[in-house]
């Protein structure tokens, strides 16, 4: 486990940055961090020759007009009263490229981006960004007013989801917020050449998952309250199961890990992955990973 103290919350000069930046100030004071970094990557800050000739009085958008404004939108709509050491900036280049290369130059914790339904706007996308980038990632929906009353978490009892249990219990310490561990499980192939129904043999997989998550809280001196709620995978939908689940208990956020081991091991992983990030979902979805995780290949990607 790490503490999160360094935030990069990414700006888009739309009406989602008043969301994210008011969304930030609580989940700074919340993770107790100390640096936010406001960035809007610009795709091209210059004028083609062309235009320049034929509109003269025409005038590019600079990176201090943009940075002017990112302020004041900070200033305005920051609620808290959480002392971070504030910077904007603005770069210029591929927007999902210079993400994951300025995350790994400020050596950011975790990534803040929004997840737009109906506002308009584009330039990074989450689903590219979540897969590679080594550092953790928080994705606010639109409509989204910070509120932590109840929060699901996704495992499968391997060791990233010790990570996130972890995480999800310093998150929540001290608070009065409730924490609901949630297994998804299957049933095997094969599993009629055993004698027994679909339905018997589902309640077979219940059983040893609610054996594997008592040995999971053992072995890691989790508390002995903590609870795991079990869903059976039928359909081979497991990120729709999770999403029905959170929504059945009012979640205000769902944590979970980028890897696992079975089931939840390809959510982020080819298309599950893709999904679980595009999700049309209400619910604040954080993913908790590893301090470094794909470090060499962003290396190789961005040839840094």
């Amino acid at each position: 486990m790490y503490k999160i103290e360094r935030l990069l919350v990414a700006l888009d000069l739309t009406k989602m940055d008043e969301v994210l930046v008011k969304y930030t100030s609580h989940l700074a004071q919340f993770l107790k961090s100390e640096k936010v970094y406001f960035i809007h990557i610009a795709k091209d800050l210059e004028l083609p020759e062309e235009l320049k000739k034929n509109y003269p009085d025409l005038l590019a958008p600079t990176d201090e007009s943009m940075m002017e404004s990112m302020r004041k939108v900070v200033d305005k709509y920051w609620e808290t009263d959480r002392k971070c050491e504030i910077s904007i900036e603005v770069k210029e280049g591929d927007p999902s490229e210079q993400i994951l290369k300025w995350v790994d130059i400020k050596n950011v914790d975790m990534m803040v981006m929004g997840r737009k339904k109906e506002l308009k706007g584009g330039g990074i996308m989450p689903h590219k960004v979540a897969k590679v980038a080594h550092t953790s990632l928080m994705m606010v929906p639109e409509d989204s007013s910070f509120k932590l009353n109840k929060v699901v978490v996704p495992v499968d009892f391997s060791k990233h989801s010790k990570l996130v249990v972890e995480q999800a219990l310093e998150i929540t310490k001290d608070r009065d917020v409730s924490l609901s561990l949630l297994n998804i499980f299957r049933v095997p192939i094969g599993y009629n050449k055993t004698g027994k129904s679909y339905s018997e043999f589902a309640k077979i997989m219940e059983s040893h998952a609610q054996h594997d998550f008592q040995e999971f809280v053992k072995k890691n001196d989790f508390p002995d309250d903590l609870i795991c709620h079990y869903g059976l995978d039928d359909d081979d939908l497991p990120a729709d199961k999770i999403f029905d689940f959170a929504s059945e208990q009012n979640a205000d956020m769902i944590i979970m890990g980028s890897k696992g081991r079975t089931g939840l091991a390809s959510l982020f992983l080819g298309s599950v992955a893709e999904k679980v990030i595009s999700y049309d979902s209400h619910i604040p979805l954080m993913i908790i990973k590893e301090k470094g995780e794909n470090m060499g290949f962003i290396k190789a990607l961005l040839k840094l």
